[in-house]
């Protein structure tokens, strides 16, 4: 399709309000064509834009965002540094996210943060950091709009100082790297944080809580009956893929509590290319045979099941034949876990978090009680009998 006279925007601008949805359609389809420009053009138009205009440029704009994203989309996968890597998916996504179309990019923002804690601070201190940000700086949790999408976009989070486990600890992890600290993330279960050393010793940083430094022992402390497997999520490192496949789902979890179908199936799209990667990746090593085995998961969706060890209990969303998380297959690799079982997506009950967990670590649950999370409505129908059935709408990296 041929790119838009120039001198056709306003007529063509005016014809958005025609009464045939297909020619509303094809005025869009023309003016998507136009690109980033149409912004500038429309600034020199003379007259008002009427609702309906107005609701049909914003799906312009974000049809021309969702094509520009799937486009440079690629472009971070295999950048050899770890922190480049991370900032640069997170620019993409806050670039499309950001709805102000800010003047300032996520780079510069960290850049004046980074700066102003050298005016203040005389030595780079990973603690100190953490007290600028979320006590002097006043970044913190989002309580109140936990599921806006704009959580996942750090240039709404540094301007608005709210936001989500990842997205704050992630500002904590890139502001560290201007200033030369390393700052881990850690995926605790059910709750991001960061990880710092401190005198010779590991502590954990809750970004959502103002920066509340906690040490190991006290973690440990809290999960008595399965020290083993949180000291081992404790001291594993969460890698830039893994962090931005969680990016995504929080995403794709967002869009759909929105009933916003474009944006989240351009999310599922990604996820699912990032998992291409990373499975291909991870599958490099692994035998024909070990690919094409099949096993009988032992539970299914909608079934009430709870963690032999960790014992909260929770309703399985989604299933896969192996384990599709680059983290469970560095574990095997150290012969900690069998990557080749069923493994689940679950929601747990009386949070909003989602845990993947194999099969060996799960038993049925016999208590009936209600399942509390707010994603439950999104993907079951309750009986009233108690019982749970699964509804068509896809999770996240299925291929319905």
């Amino acid at each position: 399709m041929a790119m838009v006279d120039p001198k056709q925007i306003p007529h063509l601008i005016k014809l958005l309000d025609d009464e045939s949805t297909d020619i509303q359609n094809r005025i869009i389809a023309e003016l998507t064509t136009y690109g980033p420009s149409l912004r500038d053009e429309l600034s020199k138009i003379s007259f008002p834009l009427t609702p309906t205009q107005r609701d049909c440029l914003h799906i312009i704009f974000k049809n021309q965002k969702s094509i520009w994203l799937r486009h440079v989309w690629p472009s971070w996968f295999n950048n050899p540094n770890d922190s480049v890597k991370l900032e640069k998916a997170l620019n993409m996504l806050s670039c499309f996210l950001d709805p102000s179309e800010s003047e300032k990019t996520l780079g510069t923002l960290l850049d004046d943060l980074a700066s102003q804690y050298k005016a203040k601070f005389k030595v780079n201190d990973a603690r100190l950091l953490a007290q600028f940000l979320f006590k002097i700086k006043g970044l913190q949790g989002n309580e109140d709009d936990y599921y806006n999408p704009q959580n996942s976009n750090l240039i709404y989070v540094i301007k608005y100082k709210r936001g989500i486990p990842i997205s704050l600890a992630s500002i904590y992890m890139l502001v560290g790297h201007r200033l030369g600290l390393h700052i881990e993330g850690c995926h605790f279960p059910g709750h991001f944080l960061a990880r710092i050393d401190l005198q010779g010793k590991k502590v954990y940083v809750d970004c959502f809580s103002s920066g509340q430094i906690i040490h190991e022992h006290d973690m440990l402390r809290l999960k008595e009956k399965s020290i083993e497997d949180i000291q081992e999520i404790l001291n594993e490192k969460a890698e830039v893929d893994t962090i931005i496949r969680r990016y995504l789902a929080n995403l794709i979890r967002a869009f759909q509590t929105q009933d916003d179908a474009m944006s989240t199936k351009l999310m599922v799209e990604l996820f699912k290319d990032l998992d291409k990667k990373v499975n291909h990746q991870q599958f490099v090593h692994i035998t024909p045979e070990e690919i094409i085995r099949s096993i009988e998961p032992l539970f299914q969706t909608g079934q009430l099941v709870r963690h032999k060890e960790l014992n909260y209990r929770g309703i399985i969303v989604d299933i896969d034949g192996h384990c599709l998380d680059a983290s469970c297959w560095e574990e095997a690799s150290l012969a900690k876990i069998n990557p080749h079982q069923p493994w689940y997506h679950v929601l747990i009950d009386g949070s909003d978090q989602v845990t993947y967990v194999c099969e060996e670590k799960l038993i049925k649950e016999d208590s009936k009680n209600k399942i509390s999370h707010p994603l439950l409505l999104q993907f079951f129908t309750k009986l009233e009998d108690g019982q749970y059935i699964r509804n068509d709408n896809p999770w996240p990296g299925t291929d319905s």
